[in-house]
Order: C-alpha cells, then structure tokens, then sequence
C-alpha cells in the first residue's frame, strides 16, 4: 500500500500513475464507482480479492494491498 496506508487511496493513485495525472485530477471520484469506507475495511479480517470497474478500467484488489488495473472494452 502507499503512505496514506488505505487501498482506496493505492487505486487511485495507480489510475493516475498509469493515466500520467496526479491523484487529485483523476475523474470520477472513486466513492462514485465503490464505497471506499467499505473497501478499505474490507481486508481487515478476511483474505481474498475485489474486482470493481473505475475510471475506464477493471480494477483488482486483493488483501495484501496489490492493485491491478486493466482497460475496460469498449
């Protein structure tokens, strides 16, 4: 995970990283695509992995903070 130590915040920091933006200028906010209260909670107790789409890709996170992203087919 980064500093701010919550997957909500590591998803949109890869969507900016891949799209060549800073994390502030990615569209839409993520909580219109995914409770991301829900998602940072999600991996507290459990193991496994979410698959969501946002921003124009499918967006993979599993419980031991890796974020994968894969454009969406239009």
């Amino acid at each position: 995970m980064n500093s701010k130590g919550s997957l909500s915040a590591e998803v949109v920091t890869a969507v900016a990283r891949v799209e060549g933006v800073d994390s502030d200028a990615v569209e839409p906010s993520l909580f219109e695509a995914i409770d991301s209260d829900a998602l940072d909670r999600l991996f507290r107790e459990t193991t496994g992995h979410v698959t969501f789409e946002y921003s124009g890709y499918e967006v993979t996170v599993t419980s031991g903070g890796e974020v994968s992203l894969a454009p969406l087919q239009e």
